[in-house]
């Protein structure tokens, strides 16, 4: 399986080629109202439910910001209406670094995202084992899925969002860092 990263400018290339500092942003920074490019407005939440706990207003009224965990709603009417049945459903944002790649190599992905190199990461799981090291704490690694319902994570995101192709790592932190990343790690691939 190929990965490849994406960077914003020609010089970025270098320090994963070389060696060198990069830092690593909580997914809240790439949440923005607008979708485009690598930003979504759906970053960082956690929704997990049967049905989309926002549209069930106004029986329930979930704001953007709530945190929601474990809500259970069985056989309950509002006004003589059924409201749907509800079983541990979870509606919050959720901070932790990202860091994200693709499964795919083209010029229009990189027009998309706004980026201006990429390189290719010759071994995933030695330079996943080198940024655990040191973040201190194991990431979460695996490929992104994508669904045209509401729910959310980490790792499910909108069809939206499909065309990234993203294969991610997570850690459960929520401030920005910088972190070396070893000589080799990429091979660049190509600059636009």
């Amino acid at each position: 399986m190929s990965l490849y990263l994406y960077l914003n400018e020609h010089w970025h290339a270098d320090t994963w080629v070389v060696g060198g500092v990069i830092p690593i942003n909580p997914a809240s920074f790439y949440r923005r109202m607008e979708r485009g490019g690598i930003f979504t407005p759906d970053e960082n939440l956690i929704h997990k439910s049967e049905v989309d706990l926002t549209g069930l207003s106004p029986f329930i009224h979930i704001d953007p910001g709530a945190e929601v965990r474990g809500l259970t709603v069985t056989n309950s009417r509002m006004n003589g209406m059924p409201i749907p049945d509800i079983h541990d459903a979870h509606y919050y944002h959720e901070d932790g670094l990202i860091l994200s790649f693709s499964y795919r190599l083209t010029g229009t992905l990189a027009r998309k995202m706004k980026k201006k190199a990429c390189v290719k990461i010759v071994d995933m799981d030695l330079l996943k084992r080198h940024l655990d090291n040191q973040i201190g704490v194991v990431s979460k690694a695996g490929p992104c899925y994508y669904t045209a319902d509401h729910q959310r994570n980490h790792f499910l995101k909108s069809n939206l969002d499909e065309w990234q192709a993203e294969y991610r790592l997570f850690w459960p932190a929520d401030k920005k860092v910088e972190v070396s990343v070893p000589p080799g790690a990429a091979e660049l691939i190509c600059v636009w």
